[in-house]
């Protein structure tokens, strides 16, 4: 992994330092990326090239490292170009068992109950039979009603403890 050189790092009070400035003071104390917060190691430059700090890439992690600023931008597309690639594709998921509530039939294949010619009052995923829910009269709470003594298409019915079955009524 190639990490470029950087000219600034934090010393161990939390205060910006340069490489020049670090070089010039012969400083011993532990130096960070201002970036990443990893260790930097002091170069100190010859035959007329400044000194810099450098990543010292044995200590840290690589995911920490490839997060840092002075990651080469040429690595950093090089990645993206490879993650992009690996984008998982779509798949549709094609739901093959229905349940009518209308009916209160199980069925397979397309979202049309032959019995019934319609699909619009099937869900997704078929359901055991536990008894016919009947749509003349059914019981909520202690009461028994008909489809005519309530409004509106779906009745609340037999809330269990723990889910409650909607009846879709004739209007």
């Amino acid at each position: 992994m190639r990490i470029l050189n950087c000219y600034m790092a934090n010393d161990s009070k939390g205060h910006f330092v340069t490489a020049k400035e670090a070089a010039k003071h012969n400083r011993q104390d532990v130096l960070c990326c201002v970036s990443c917060g990893c260790p930097l190691t002091l170069q100190r430059g010859n035959d007329g090239q400044p000194p810099w700090f450098e990543h010292d890439q044995m200590t840290v992690a690589e995911k920490i490292l490839l997060r840092c600023t002075w990651l080469d931008p040429a690595e950093k597309e090089a990645r993206r170009l490879h993650l992009q690639g690996m984008t998982v594709p779509d798949y549709t998921v094609k739901v093959r068992k229905w349940f009518c509530v209308m009916c209160d039939e199980n069925y397979e294949g397309e979202k049309v109950l032959p019995s019934c010619g319609t699909g619009v009052y099937s869900r997704e995923g078929g359901r055991r039979a536990t008894g016919r829910i009947g749509t003349e009269r059914f019981s909520r709470g202690n009461q028994l009603q008909s489809c005519n003594d309530i409004s509106g298409s779906a009745a609340l019915v037999g809330a269990s403890r723990d889910r409650e079955i909607l009846a879709l009524c004739p209007e």
